[in-house]
């Protein structure tokens, strides 16, 4: 059961697991692993679901998904958003041991999304093909790059 209450109290999910005793899944509105730790160490949540961009970035999704690997709870990255957003969940997926699945939105099927990036990755018989280009395998579209709101400070 995915977010069954507000993802900020532990102690109410672990209320909910033991009442219904179902699987729970929550994170993508959690942010850095101070905030994960509790859940990750109370055991409230079978899956934890954080979102690269909300959580901290790569390095502090990474120090997340370890931390949950020491309690046995697996890791699906919540990806809502661009072709880099894919990306590097994508990339942290492989070098994860306690990745579950990837979290395939509707948005990463919408024309405006995909020409955002410079590949397009999707599925292929259900599976996704890690990127094997520089970094991590994407980077914005010249499109992408022109339109974008630019702000500098003088």
């Amino acid at each position: 059961m995915e977010e069954p209450c507000s993802p900020m109290n532990p102690d109410i999910m672990n209320d909910i697991k033991d009442t219904t005793g179902a699987a729970l899944a929550s994170g993508e509105r959690i942010a850095t692993r101070f905030h994960f730790s509790s859940f990750i160490h109370s055991r409230s949540l079978n899956v934890i679901q954080p979102d690269i961009g909300i959580c901290g970035g790569i390095t502090e999704a990474r120090k997340i998904s370890d931390m949950a690997d020491t309690n046995d709870i697996d890791v699906q990255f919540h990806v809502c958003g661009s072709p880099i957003a894919t990306a590097v969940a994508l990339q942290l997926e492989a070098v994860i041991p306690n990745s579950l699945i990837h979290e395939y939105h509707e948005i990463s099927l919408k024309p405006q999304n995909i020409a955002s990036g410079l590949y397009d990755y999707h599925p292929i018989d259900g599976y996704f093909k890690i990127p094997d280009k520089l970094g991590i395998g994407q980077a914005l579209s010249d499109d992408a790059m022109t339109s974008a709101v630019k702000t500098t400070i003088d």
